[in-house]
Formats: structure tokens, C-alpha cells, sequence
């Protein structure tokens, strides 16, 4: 064969691949009609001293649930974040009564992160104030090091932020929206 018949061929078959392959761009229409998704419920940020992250997260005057409960062996303790949201706290090294495997087999790969690790959390909450306050607040909480204001492009647009680190390295971003 001529390499004029081969690269024929090899035209002919990316043709009719694209005509019978659903493009990405199709799919990604069909699922953005379809996905339902509309807040999130938790995020899990782990930690390598639960006393010490507890001490730190009130410092910075957030309200924990359920603090009590944990202490007695029931449940988990989270950061509430507005009225629906929290941030649920696991100690990196412990699989404590709300982290055990439920009895669904043991080939189930849905119960944990892969490698939960304190200090690989990287997020930001919206800030309901100035940025100025944000960082006043930090330094007020404790917190050593506070970045400068930084101008970035949030899920809402352009935002300005402040980044910090938690105790175990965890990476904290509080964003305010012009």
C-alpha cells in the first residue's frame, strides 16, 4: 500500500470515530443539565493533635459541634461554616468509632480517604467583611504567619484573600468578595 491509501484510511476512521463518539463538549451539556449538585454538605480535614487543632480552630472564634459527644467516644467533632456546612476533624492516626468500616464487605473503597494525612487540606471560606478585618482577626486569634492581600479569581469572580496556615500545615484561604 501507497502511504497515500494509508493516510486515507487513517482520515477515513477519524471521521467516522468523531461521527459515532459523543463529543466531550456534548457530554459536558447533557451532565450540567442533569447534575443536581447545588452546596456541599462536610469537608474532612485531618489532624495530628486533636487538642491542639480544637485549642487553634477556637482561637479563631469558629463553634465546633459536638465537642462533648467526642470526648465521650460518641461521633466526630466538626467546624460549623454558616448555617448547613461543616468541616468534620479526624485525627490522621486514629480510626476512631465514626470512621469504622461499616459492615458492607471488605472490599469497600467509599468509608475513607485513601491516605488521610494531617496537613494535605487546602480551602477557603468566604469572608463576610473587609480583608483588613480578616487579617486583624488572624493576628488577633494567634495565628503567627498571615499572607498579604492577595488578588485572585474565586467561584463568585474577583475576590481578594489572605491565606494561613493551621497547625498541622492544613492551608486556610479566607476570600472577600468586592
Amino acid at each position: 500500500m501507497t502511504k497515500t491509501v494509508l493516510y486515507t484510511a487513517a482520515i477515513m476512521l477519524v471521521v467516522l470515530a468523531l461521527r459515532f463518539t459523543p463529543s466531550a463538549m456534548a457530554q459536558t451539556r447533557n451532565t450540567a443539565r442533569t447534575n443536581k449538585v447545588k452546596s456541599f454538605d462536610h469537608l474532612v480535614i485531618n489532624v495530628s493533635d486533636m487538642e491542639r487543632a480544637l485549642a487553634f480552630y477556637k482561637r479563631l472564634g469558629f463553634t465546633l459541634i459536638n465537642e462533648e459527644g467526642w470526648r465521650k467516644g460518641q461521633g466526630q467533632v466538626s467546624i460549623k461554616i454558616g448555617e448547613n456546612q461543616r468541616i468534620n476533624i479526624h485525627r490522621q492516626d486514629v480510626l476512631g468509632p465514626q470512621n469504622k468500616p461499616q459492615d458492607i464487605g471488605a472490599n469497600d473503597k467509599f468509608n475513607l480517604a485513601y491516605i488521610p494525612l494531617a496537613g494535605d487540606a487546602d480551602f477557603c471560606l468566604v469572608w463576610d467583611g473587609t480583608i483588613q478585618e480578616a487579617q486583624q482577626h488572624l493576628r488577633d486569634s494567634g495565628v503567627d504567619h498571615v499572607s498579604p492581600p492577595r488578588n485572585v479569581t474565586g467561584a463568585r469572580g474577583a475576590a481578594t484573600s489572605v491565606y494561613f496556615r493551621d497547625p498541622d500545615g492544613n492551608l486556610w484561604e479566607f476570600v472577600v468578595y468586592a
